[in-house]
């Protein structure tokens, strides 16, 4: 069995070697099945890690989105809660302005109503 050649050196501007293009060199390299099984695994690892990690950025995104969405949900219920206090103090407010405006007119129309009587 012949031994394959190393891969040519890296010139000024060659591109640097990818992790794929360095794995899939060390398995041709291999000259026995063990180095093979051991070169393919370590290839297949490779293979899996970008999507294990953009599998944990997605899951990462996804706990920030929740959390940002609770704390959301938080703060709206908040400000309806508030929302709501205050348009209860507006009507109980409304409501005062509106008995002192009738007690007064009675207390004018009273007071106007006598003082008539009074000089005739």
């Amino acid at each position: 069995m012949s031994v394959p050649s190393p891969p040519p050196p890296r010139g000024a501007g060659s591109p640097p070697l990818s992790s794929q293009s360095y794995h899939s060199a060390t398995i041709t390299a291999s000259n026995g099945p063990v180095g093979a099984t051991t070169s393919s695994v370590s290839a297949l690892d490779n293979l899996h890690s970008p999507n294990d990690a953009a599998t944990k950025l997605a899951e990462a995104i996804d706990d920030f989105l929740g959390d940002l969405e609770k704390k959301f949900k938080g703060i709206s219920d908040e400000i309806l809660t508030k929302l709501d206090d205050m348009a209860e103090r507006c009507d109980r407010l409304e409501q005062e302005m509106l008995l002192r405006d009738a007690s007064a007119m009675e207390n004018v129309g009273g007071g106007k109503a006598g003082s008539t009587a009074g000089s005739s």
